[in-house]
């Protein structure tokens, strides 16, 4: 896509942003630089894909009113948008389609982590720990419901439909995104289980994954305490990125 085209397009989203109050202000900007990358080197589905995964992010929020609408800050961006970006810098260098494959299959596992996360909190059965099977907190990493996993689906799907139709009418690639968005939310699950940090409330004693719980100051409780839900969510999209880079060439 011409750099003009690109520039403009990124700017318009990161007003879209600004304007939903969904990042702060050092995220905005990284958001627009990553996006201009996405769409001059990506393409218009490349950009079509990330905006789709952007406004995932808002429109399940606007449904789930327990969920915070916090403003996205740096970290996050980084977590959630720096692997495709890599992808798409490869595959200007190399013009290997593979990296558009890549791209695509990251950013579904992006988008089908948000939408298992936030529909998944709506589902009136208690979720299961994806490890020990145990019933769980809802909202809490590492907990799943079938209505998380449903959601965590449809949104690879949406992602892979996108790429088939705008860059590779291919069954083979289709599927393959499909997949990895799929796997990559449950691999982001298995790694909030076993190695995210948690904390526990004195007040209520919840488990949550926050410092602070009832205006309070948490308690360590289990977890590697430098591996956050930011860590766990980039970790999630290299592994995918790993995977297909290894086993496709």
């Amino acid at each position: 896509m011409n750099i003009g085209i690109s520039i403009l397009l990124s700017l318009l989203l990161g007003l879209l942003a600004f304007l939903k109050k969904a990042l702060t202000i050092p995220a905005l900007i990284l958001a627009v630089i990553f996006s201009i990358f996405i769409a001059n080197y990506g393409g218009l589905t490349s950009f079509i894909i990330l905006l789709v995964v952007f406004l995932g992010s808002i429109i399940t929020k606007v449904f789930n009113k327990s969920k915070k609408s916090e403003k996205r800050k740096l970290i996050q961006i980084i977590s959630n948008v720096g692997i495709g970006t890599l992808s798409l810098i490869i595959f200007k260098i190399t013009r290997d389609n593979l990296y558009l494959l890549i791209y695509a299959s990251v950013m579904a596992e992006s988008l089908a982590d948000t939408l298992a996360s936030d529909i998944g909190t709506l589902s009136k059965k208690e979720p299961i720990n994806i490890l020990t099977l145990k019933k769980g907190e809802k909202g809490l990493s590492g907990n799943i419901s079938m209505l998380g996993l449903t959601a965590s689906l449809i949104g690879s799907i949406l992602i892979a439909l996108i790429y088939y139709i705008g860059i590779e009418r291919n069954i083979t690639s289709l599927i393959i995104i499909t997949l990895s968005g799929f796997l990559g939310s449950i691999i982001d699950s298995i790694l909030g289980s076993a190695i995210q940090v948690k904390y526990k409330c004195e007040k209520c004693n919840k488990i949550t994954e926050k410092k602070e719980h009832c205006g309070k100051k948490t308690n360590y409780y289990k977890g590697i305490k430098w591996i956050d839900n930011n860590l766990v969510n980039l970790l999630s999209n290299l592994i995918i990125f790993i995977i297909l880079n290894y086993s496709l060439i």
